[in-house]
């Protein structure tokens, strides 16, 4: 095995060899001759705009406003084209511009009164409005995410439209149920880079970085023809910011409490949690970098739930100014934190069985990512990203000490075509080796990934766009059966007018089986797991017919109605004549549509705003007749804020879980929370209080016999030199 998975390195260091011998040697990216410049400002105060992007549709040409508000970017050959401006807090705006066209412009951005959707490059692979892509797709912003202050994103990620979190585990639209980090229906990337652990294939929200997050898009439903496996429920891609132009130094400490319910209470000392983090962000010449640190520790609010978390990110970005620059980051991440499997008892649900007092895991993972785009031209953009990510898990239960070790070495390359106004074709490909050792995976495997692609984004007419793709995807594990899988996708918009678009698409999606699934030999928490190679991937046809709808500048609609069809889903199952013994296996057919909607008010302007989400979900087992576990028919949030979110409660609600697996007899009822914040800012710092489950409820939190956070207080400093 050590041979295999030292020749794999081999093979994929030579080919990273002639990879940077070919970007060394490729010609820079080139720019026109001719080039438009112009200030990107504030039509109300006048004042420059930084950090705004700048781009020409149908080409991928873009650029950034520099501190001054000043912005240059390469003229297209066209003889005419279309300037379009986006800046957080700000209305798009669009110029429509001649060939001969000279002197600088000033393009002045109107406020908006509360943050909307400005622009994607996940649904198409290229800078896009969300109304003008066929696929349903969610932002949220970097300031958004600031004024929430969590400690990990999947604290904030619960109030975005359509997603819901299952026991701490991601779901969107109804897609996954829980299945304890063996593998994601969501495909979670950062800065376009896939992010999922080797072995599980699950996501680990701790290593994703919070302080220099630009935003998050969600994109919904199945989304494999651009991304391939996992993305059988939709894509999550954390983008983080360029490094600044000014030195900056960020320090953020935070300490919170516990608030255990008497009748519940196991300890007579406090519980608290607390956390440091330091970031400094500086250019030097041409070169941007941002260096972070942070170490955090809790108690947990239930017995066994103690956690210690370290993590250092360094990204680099050359040329700093460009507008299609080189990026490179390192992401480790150090976790070791206790195992709570299931509670006591019902009147002692935040204690668990004596013989798994002090059980715990460490992981550690290190990821490595570059971005580079070597050819850049008003026709034609290649891009590259080769990654590495490296995880080592060990348990030190009382039943058992399994480990694994996996390094993941791939890349992915996207050549994007603009060959007139009316085309903007993708092709790509990707491919990854998975090399892995572990002392509970019968037998370690070797993992191959293999990719084909291609979309075609074309504009029918100034209102109509529509977008076709296909891709190809193979999978082989050694010693098990291989997955060679065609993911198409269709979708059309319509742009009745600058704040009405309509949106319908039909595609598939697709995840393979992660390796824990299909190779699991072990004995865990009292359950025997056997391997079962022949197990496939599991996939997914999607329909959506959905629309955005900017009424004024007050409000803002979205909302999307959705059928998939899920084929061969995975599930543990008890093994063919041994019920007492369990096995990953395909045994589902099942349906889930829906509706999610989303709604932001600006009721007095920089005052009070209101938002709100609401996903209903229609679930079917084909095979039972029931609906599927782990799903909530109402999911509702809703937010409301003051003094630009200085002050806000936060507000969440799902309905009574229909179906279960462990333990369908016990007790199941509605989840209401709501939390409240806080903030000021006072000479530089920012200060931030918050109070979660403000009114103590005790819930099971959708995973039988696994209780929900008890109420708790957090104080959060975070200055900036």
């Amino acid at each position: 095995m050590a041979a295999a998975i030292a020749a794999g390195f081999r093979r994929c260091l030579a080919s990273g060899a002639a990879l940077a011998v070919f970007l060394a040697s490729a010609p820079p990216a080139v720019q026109a001759q001719d080039a438009v410049r112009g200030r990107v400002l504030d039509a109300e105060t006048r004042a420059p705009i930084a950090g705004a992007t700048v781009f020409i549709r149908n080409t991928p040409l873009r650029s950034t406003s520099r501190s001054d508000g000043g912005f240059t970017i390469a003229s297209p050959a066209d003889d005419a084209y279309t300037l379009v401006v986006v800046a957080p807090g700000f209305r798009v705006t669009e110029h429509q511009l001649q060939a001969d066209h000279t002197g600088e412009l000033s393009i002045l951005l109107e406020r908006q009164l509360f943050t909307v959707p400005a622009l994607t490059v996940t649904a198409s692979r290229s800078p896009a409005r969300p109304g003008e892509t066929p696929v349903s797709v969610t932002v949220l912003s970097g300031e958004e995410l600031h004024h929430r202050h969590p400690v990990t994103l999947d604290e904030a990620l619960p109030f975005a439209q359509g997603v819901i979190f299952n026991s701490g585990q991601m779901d969107i639209r109804g897609a996954t149920g829980i299945a304890r980090g063996v593998g994601s229906r969501v495909l979670m990337l950062l800065d376009g880079h896939r992010v999922l652990s080797g072995v599980g294939a699950s996501i680990d929200f701790s290593g994703l970085p919070v302080l220099d997050v630009e935003q998050i898009e969600i994109v919904k439903g199945p989304h494999s023809t651009l991304w391939g496996t996992n993305a059988l429920g939709g894509v999550v891609n954390v983008i983080t910011r360029r490094p600044s132009a000014e030195p900056e130094t960020i320090i953020r400490g935070y300490f919170g409490l516990f608030d255990t319910p008497t009748r519940h209470s196991f300890t007579e000392e406090r519980l608290s949690r607390e956390g440091i983090a330091l970031q400094h962000s500086r250019r030097l010449g041409d070169v941007g970098t941002t260096l972070h640190l942070s170490r955090e520790g809790s108690d947990g609010f239930r017995q066994n739930g103690a956690l210690e978390r370290w993590r250092v990110r360094l990204k680099t970005v050359f040329p700093a100014e460009s507008a299609n620059p080189w990026e490179i980051f390192v992401n480790w991440t150090r976790k070791d934190e206790e195992e709570f499997f299931t509670w006591l008892s019902a009147d002692r649900p935040l204690e668990v069985d004596p013989t798994e007092l002090g059980d715990w895991i460490r992981t550690d993972d290190v990821v490595f990512g570059v971005t580079a785009n070597p050819i850049v031209t008003p026709k034609h953009r290649l891009q590259l990203r080769p990654h590495v990510y490296h995880a080592r898990s060990q348990n030190y239960f009382h039943d058992n000490e399994d480990f694994h070790r996996s390094t993941r070495v791939g890349t992915d390359i996207q050549w994007s075509l603009f060959p007139n106004r009316s085309h903007a074709l993708t092709i790509g490909g990707e491919g990854a080796l998975t090399g892995v050792s572990s002392n509970f995976l019968a037998p370690p495997p070797d993992v191959r990934d293999l990719a084909v692609f291609a979309q075609d984004e074309i504009a029918f007419s100034d209102r109509v766009h529509g977008s076709v793709g296909l891709r190809l995807d193979y999978h082989k594990a050694s010693a098990a059966m291989r997955d060679l899988v065609l993911n198409p996708k269709l979708g059309v918009v319509f742009e009745a007018s600058e704040r009405v678009s309509l949106r319908t698409s039909f595609s598939r999606g697709y995840r393979s089986p992660s390796v824990v699934e299909q190779f699991t030999s072990t004995t865990q928490f009292g359950f025997r797991v056997i391997p079962n190679p022949e197990l496939r991937g599991e996939s997914a046809w999607a329909r959506e017919v959905g629309a955005t709808l900017h009424l004024s500048d007050r409000v803002w609609v979205d909302a999307g109605f959705f059928w998939s069809e899920y084929t061969d889903l995975i599930e543990p199952t008890p093994a063919p004549n041994n019920i007492f013994t369990f096995q990953f296996r395909n045994v589902a057919e099942a349906m889930v549509r829906g509706i999610d909607a989303g709604l932001r008010l600006g009721v007095i302007p920089s005052r009070l705003d209101f938002s709100t989400t609401y996903t209903f979900l229609d679930t079917e087992d084909h095979g039972t007749g029931r609906a599927l576990p782990y799903r909530s028919r109402h999911n509702l949030t809703a937010t409301i804020s003051g003094w630009r979110q200085l002050v806000a409660i936060d507000f969440r609600h799902r309905s009574r879980v229909q179906e279960v697996l462990a333990f369908p007899l016990d007790d199941r009822a509605a989840i209401t929370l709501v939390d409240i914040r806080v903030g000021t800012r006072i000479l530089g710092t920012t200060v931030q209080a918050k109070i979660e489950n403000l009114f103590q409820t005790t819930y099971v939190d959708v995973q039988e016999r696994s209780p929900g956070p008890t109420r708790s207080f957090r104080l959060t400093v975070t200055p900036r030199f």
